[in-house]
């Protein structure tokens, strides 16, 4: 049997040369760095691994996956490589979703506007935008807990999205700028971000006000108004990508305890108070925040028992595989 392209790749970096795939040409280090976190932080969800499983290594053919992902790179280096320099995270992710549209629905949901015009009275509603999640500035999250230091982060965050944006009533002749009253979501979708805005000149007293109003669970009702039929609006915060200098990492939560992955390395933070003393002492930003709707992560996790050891197993090593290519964005030391 002729030695994988992973064994080649190996021997290649070995000798300092590029990986075959390298033709286009390569995005700056943070873009790649931002990349590497975000596959990282994605499966760790239950969803996207289960769902890697299902759609790029199909068990029915033995398509090799370095046939995947040299074309699945080629795409992301020229997309990354158009990007501007400064480029933030939550743009990278679009981009990943973008070209794997087929994940889209696992994050994406519908967000429809409902205002009451505080002048005429009149009840509006507006056609349902696409959304990925929510934006909200490090620094209005820390200030609207000061303010109100009994408003839970659900109720911070919901306090911020209202107030962020006026909208005019439709009426004919009123058009008078009012605040959203409700943002209505009709379906849950599996995983729900938050990308928070760092300046990257915050004081650690600042870091530590902004991460500590943030929660390990949130129920999406209180921060939507949910229409849909599911019982289950609760969601657990998985994993995250962090800044941390001019590189990324992510952290994430398995077997009990939070764990800090950098490219090359692994680091036990422990319970979450460990990770926000983490994130002061290390002068580290968590910028997208990945919640898994808790009772679609129970029923995948309850098929995967049933599922056989030898797949689950082809399932690991294609996984580790995905990890080597993904080593090799990394820029060499």
């Amino acid at each position: 049997m002729e030695p994988s392209k992973v064994q080649q790749a190996e021997k290649t970096k070995e000798t300092d040369q590029e990986p075959p795939m390298m033709d286009a040409e390569e995005p700056n280090d943070a873009c790649v760095s931002a990349l590497n976190m975000i596959f990282e932080s994605l499966m760790r969800t239950t969803i996207f691994s289960s769902d890697l499983a299902i759609t790029i290594f199909p068990e029915q053919h033995e398509r090799f996956v370095e046939n995947y992902l040299n074309h699945f790179y080629h795409l992301f280096l020229n997309k990354l490589s158009l990007l501007e320099e400064n480029v933030g995270v939550s743009e990278i992710l679009i981009t990943v979703l973008e070209i794997l549209h087929g994940w889209n629905s696992h994050i994406q949901f519908e967000d429809l506007v409902k205002m009451k015009c505080v002048r005429c009275k009149m009840v509006t509603q507006y056609p349902p935008e696409p959304s990925f999640g929510l934006f909200i500035n490090a620094t209005s999250l820390r200030e609207t807990k000061s303010a109100f230091e009994y408003f839970t982060f659900e109720r911070i965050i919901k306090f911020i999205k209202i107030n962020s944006t006026m909208t005019p009533c439709k009426t004919e002749g009123c058009e008078k700028l009012s605040y959203v009253v409700d943002h209505i979501i009709p379906k849950l979708p599996s995983v729900f971000t938050i990308a928070l805005g760092w300046e990257n000149n915050e004081t650690e007293e600042e870091i530590l006000a902004t991460t500590s109003v943030l929660a390990t669970e949130i129920d999406i009702s209180k921060i939507y108004k949910y229409e849909g039929e599911s019982p289950q609006t609760k969601y657990n915060l998985v994993s995250m990508v962090c800044s941390h200098g001019d590189q990324y990492a992510c952290v994430a939560y398995g077997n009990d305890r939070w764990v800090c992955y950098y490219p090359f390395e692994q680091e036990v933070m422990g319970d979450w108070g460990s990770v926000i003393d983490t994130f002061v002492r290390l002068n580290m930003r968590p910028e997208i925040l990945f919640f898994e709707n808790d009772m679609q992560r129970k029923q995948i996790v309850k098929l995967q028992i049933n599922t056989p050891i030898a797949v689950k197993n082809r399932v690991i090593e294609k996984w580790h595989q995905l990890q080597m290519f993904l080593l090799f964005l990394q820029p060499q030391s």
